[in-house]
Parts: C-alpha cells; structure tokens; sequence
C-alpha cells in the first residue's frame, strides 16, 4: 500500500515539475519581452514554487532549490520600486528551509528579510509575515533571550480570531517556552491548545507545524513516561510525513521515533528506522545535519547496549566527527558523554578520562552566555598569571640552592667572594620578591573582576527572571479563568522568590550564599503585597543571621514560598487580621536546621486533601526530599509546619 502511494507521489510530482517548466518558460519570453512589475512577480512566484519542489522526495536537491531561489530574487530585484513584501518573504522561505544547504544567501537570510519588510511603511506590512519573521527569530536563537521579541511577535496577532492563526500562535509559544526553558510543564498546555485547532484544519497546509508541534508534545510524554500516548501521536505524524514528503523532515522524525523507542528498550524496532533514516541521509546528501548526527549517535547507543564495542565506537566517532565538523556543540556533548562511559566500559581510562574532559568543556560551552565568555577569558588570564607565579617560585628556589651551593664551594678559602656573592644573590631574591609583589597585586586585581563578573551574571540571572515573572503577568492578564490566573499567580510568586536569591548573590559579600533572614523578610513583604493583604496580614522573622548554600537557599525559599501562599490564600478566610510567624534555627551540633512556619488562621489538618491543582504540594514533597529533609504538620490555633534538613558545609 506504501509503494503505490510513493509511486501515486512520485507521478503526481513529476507532471507538477512539467507544468511549473512549462509555465516558467512561457513567462521568462513574456518578462523577456515586456518586464513589467506585474510579470516580474509572477515569474518569481513560478521560480519560488520550482525551488519549494526540488525540497521534496524523490527529487530533493539543495542545489537545485538554491538555484530557483537565486532566479526568485534576481527577478524581484531587477525592478524600481523594489517588491520588498515578496523580497521578504522569499529570503524568510530561505531562512526556513535552507538551514543544511551549502548557500551562500541562507547565513543572511534572516537579517535580509527584515531589512526588506522594514522597508515598507509600518500600515502596509503584512502582520503575518512580520510576525513569522520575528517569531522565527526569536525561537532561533533561545540562548540570547528573546523573550521581547516573543512577546513583541505575538502582540501583532493576538487579536485575529482566525482558528488558523490563533493555532499558530499558540504552537509557536508553546514551542518557544520548552526550547528556551526546556519546562515542558509549561509549554504543554500551549502545545495542547494549538494542535487541538490545527486537528480541525487541513492537515496538508499545516503539515510542517503540526509535526513540530506533535514532537514537543511527544517529549513531553518521554518525560513523564506515558509511552502509550507517545504511541497515539506517532500514528498521526506518519501521516504528516508523508503529505511533506521532506527528506530532512523525514530523517529526523526517524532518529526521533527510534530514540523513543530506544527509551523503551525496545531496540528491535528502532534499528530499521535507524537504518532508514541512514539510507536517506546517504541518498539525499543529508549526512552533515543534526537529525544525520542524532542517527549515528543512537546506533551507537544500541551497539554500546549491546556490548558490541567496536560497532558502537565506529558510530560514536563517526558521528563526533560529523559535529565537529559543523561546530554543533550540542550534538557534540552527547556523543562525547558516550564515548567517555564507552572507553570507560572498555577499561581504557585514558581515553575515557579525554573525552569525558571534553564532554565537560562542551557541556560548559552549552552553558555560558555572552557574560560567561568574558568571565571565561578572565579566567584564562588568571590561569596564565597562576603559572607564571608558579614559574617564578621555582626560578627563586633553584637561585636559592645555586646560591646556598656556591656559598658552600667558596667557603673553604674565599669567604670574602663568598660575601659578595651572597649580597648579590640578596639582592637577586629582593628583586624577585618585588616581581612577586608586583603579581600578587594583579592577581588580586583579576581576583576583583572576576567577583565582579560574577556579581553580573548574578544580576543578570536576576533580571530574566524578572523577565519571565513578567511575560506570567502579560499572560495572565489574557486570561479570565480564576483559577488559572491563581496558578499564574503562584507562579510569579515561584520566579521573583528565584530572583531575590540571585539579587542578594550580587548586592552581598558571599558569592556562594544567602543570609537567610534578609531573605524572608523580602520574601514575605512580596508574597503579602500580591495577594494585596498588606495590613491585613502580618509576618514577622524570628531567626538569627543563618547562612546557606545557594542551592539549599533556593529549595528552601521555594517550599517557604509556597506555604506562605497557602497562609494566605486559605488560613485567614473567615479572619480579618492574621499573623504568621518564621522561623530558623539550628536543631543540633551536626548541622542540622528546623524551618518553622505557622499562622495563627483556622488551620489545616495534615491529611487533608490539597487545594487548587495540588501542583504547591507535589513541589513541597520533591523540594523535601531534594534536601533529604523531614516535613511535619501541626494543628495548635492554626497550622505549624516544620522542615528539617541539614546544612551543606560551604566551600
């Protein structure tokens, strides 16, 4: 049934390429003879759609696309005015497509279509293709934070109610969130919203998102291992595949499915996918991609199950090779993490000391922003300086012997030489010293900058965040449903209890802790101001100055964040005046600490079941048992909660 509706395809796509030829060369005469504007448009129209045809099975080529492409803007830049609406979004379908492809116009692409829709006064710019443009660029590039240009695309369509374009703009924020926070908790409801209206639309015009769309959900069920689902969406995507017909597109669903299915331990039929998704990469001159990549990575992983060593290294290193060769770091630290434990499997420490040293510098790479990279260069110097300091110890402890040794030699008759060779070598020592003095001063120097750099990033962190509580807001402003605007809420509430940690990191003298009671002070007046309970409800931090860790610091700010907001959202219902009561202390001499906080409120029984969504206590229970600590309910004139956990030794 497969082959005949290829060979349906197939058919149907070569009479499509007479016609497009066809059509082409009438239009290239009637240009030839008359280039008007009108005909101009109409012959990059033709171009465009030859380029779009050469991106489809069998007859997929990159070069051939690229060549139609380079037609379509020649003829749309032979003309005065320039057509920058068509111009922008031919190098916007450049920018989509062309990602893979040996072409010069694609590193521009971008940067070019926005150049030409900029070009056009602002009331007769197209908003959806502005908005695909920055939305486009916006999911690109995540690491930079493009949050403003998320939001900034998405105002201008918001308000069309159009179910196509409604779809589209809840896919691309779904899809933006899990890329750039990798919170799928977050971006699935999007996700959800948005393919429930394309599965009501036309599956053949919305292929391309609907897959995209179907492979967030699908990581979304790997997580939580509901593979019974993941099994349902497959079925759908097999359809869309084939209505693309998009030899890349096809490639990396294949590794996609196999990697699922790998997940599962069910190796047996993700070979053939594997096997496939290799045939095509090989036939279609795919092999220098991600999906390309992600293929030989995952053989290897089945080859390393098995134990089939040699197999599994040959792919590794295939595949390694393929990433560095494109300067894909990101495929690079997985493949490297498996080469690292494969050496190891093997007994060759060595090699597996390499590539897990390799791994972790990637995997820093991954991490590190704009900031971390001057951080990194800082640190580099400050390594240089190290070992120059190291170089000089050690010019000064041979001078030292050369000296001791010669004074030994001339001491059996020439004591007045050896007088003079020991001023000599004093005032040697005196002069290293200072160079030493000299250095240590700049060593405390890049000291300072580094703390400084740090404080940065630090505040840096501290103002996405901010960011992030406000795109919660800006979204919940959309939203009339109170319980989800509660949700919202609470989740603001989550983000700005993260950011205060990261603002006392760079205003304090400690880079690596928090003085906890400033902390929930802060914590407290946040949380009292947005639920507007300010005099109503009062809370007061008993506690001496205690100092943790940043890591245990931000579990603990978290669970206090959430019992506050219980506090307030159901202890005081049917009080007009409240209070609530913080507390920490230390509870014995190996470390250990109590957290305490109660409300004077009508109180909660411990085996009550939870409000709202119960999302507050499931992130109680996974932060308790993050800290390995023990938390206890107490009904004595309203609720007392008790953490105890112990404290992490700083550095």
């Amino acid at each position: 049934m497969r082959a005949i509706t290829l060979l349906s395809i197939l058919l149907f796509s070569s009479s499509l390429s007479w016609a497009q030829r066809n059509n082409i060369l009438q239009l290239e005469i009637q240009f030839k003879a008359t280039p008007t504007l009108k005909l101009a448009k109409a012959l990059s129209k033709a171009y465009q759609d030859q380029a779009l045809w050469y991106l489809k099975a069998p007859q997929f080529s990159y070069d051939s696309a690229a060549r139609y492409f380079d037609k379509t803007i020649a003829a749309l830049s032979s003309n005065e005015p320039l057509p920058n609406q068509q111009l922008a979004e031919v190098y916007f379908e450049i920018a989509q497509n062309m990602k893979f492809a040996k072409y010069k116009v694609f590193g521009t692409a971008i940067e070019k279509a926005k150049q030409h829709l900029y070009q056009l006064p602002e009331h007769e710019r197209p908003k959806i293709v502005e908005y695909s443009i920055l939305m486009f660029e916006a999911k690109a590039s995540p690491a930079v934070g493009n949050g403003e240009l998320m939001v900034k695309a998405a105002a201008l369509i918001q308000n069309d109610t159009r179910p196509e374009i409604q779809a589209r703009l809840l896919g691309d924020k779904g899809v933006y969130f899990s890329k750039t926070n990798s919170n799928y908790n977050f971006a699935y409801p999007y996700l959800i919203q948005s393919i429930t209206i394309y599965e009501k639309l036309d599956a053949r015009e919305n292929a391309k998102a609907m897959l995209e769309i179907y492979n967030r959900i699908v990581w979304h069920y790997n997580l939580k291992d509901n593979y019974d689902s993941c099994d349902v969406i497959f079925k759908k995507q097999d359809a869309l595949i084939l209505l693309l017909n998009n030899p890349p597109t096809t490639t990396r669903y294949l590794s996609f499915k196999a990697n699922n299915l790998i997940r599962r331990n069910k190796d047996n039929l993700a070979r053939p996918l594997l096997l496939e998704c290799e045939q095509l990469s090989e036939k279609y001159n795919l092999t220098r991609t991600e999906g390309f990549i992600f293929n030989t990575n995952l053989q290897g992983v089945i080859a390393f199950k098995e134990k089939n060593y040699v197999l599994a290294e040959t792919h590794f290193l295939k595949s390694l090779k393929i990433a560095e060769k494109m300067e894909n770091s990101k495929s690079s630290e997985a493949v490297l993490n498996h080469l690292a434990e494969l050496y190891e499997q093997k007994g060759n420490y060595f090699l597996a000391n390499k590539y897990n040293k390799q791994h972790q510098e990637v995997a820093l790479k991954i991490a590190t922003d704009n900031s971390q990279k001057s951080l990194r260069e800082a640190e580099l110097q400050l390594n240089v300086l190290s070992k120059q300091n190291e170089l000089a110890q050690k010019l000064k402890e041979r001078n030292w012997y050369i000296g001791a040794l010669v004074a030994g030699l001339f001491l059996l008759g020439l004591v007045y030489r050896n007088f003079r060779l020991k001023q000599k070598s004093n005032q040697q020592l005196e002069n290293l010293n200072l160079t030493l003095a000299t250095k240590n001063d700049l060593l405390d120097k890049r000291n300072a900058e580094n703390e400084l750099l740090l404080k940065e990033i630090h505040h840096r962190v501290k103002n996405n965040l901010e960011v992030v509580s406000s795109l919660l807001e800006l979204q919940s402003a959309q939203i009339d449903d109170p319980s989800v605007q509660s949700a919202m809420l609470a989740s603001q509430n989550r983000v700005h209890s993260m950011g205060i940690i990261h603002q006392k990191l760079y205003q304090g003298e400690h880079l690596a802790a928090i003085e906890m009671q400033d902390y929930f002070i802060n914590l407290g007046e946040n949380i009292v101001s947005s639920f507007n309970a300010e005099g109503r409800v009062k809370v007061e931090c008993n506690m001496p100055k205690l100092i943790l860790d940043v890591d245990t610091a931000i579990s603990v700010g978290l669970i206090s964040n959430e019992l506050l907001t219980n506090s307030l959202k159901y202890a005081f219902a049917e009080k007009e005046k409240g209070e609530i009561k913080i507390s920490l202390h230390e509870q014995d001499t190996e470390g250990g600490l109590v957290l305490k906080i109660s409300d004077d409120g009508i109180g909660k029984p411990a085996d009550e079941k939870a409000k709202g969504t119960g999302f507050g206590t499931q992130l109680i229970s996974l932060l308790t048992r993050q800290l390995d600590g023990t938390l206890t309910y107490e009904i004595s004139n309203g609720t007392i909660v008790s953490l105890y956990f112990k404290r992490t030794k700083l550095a």
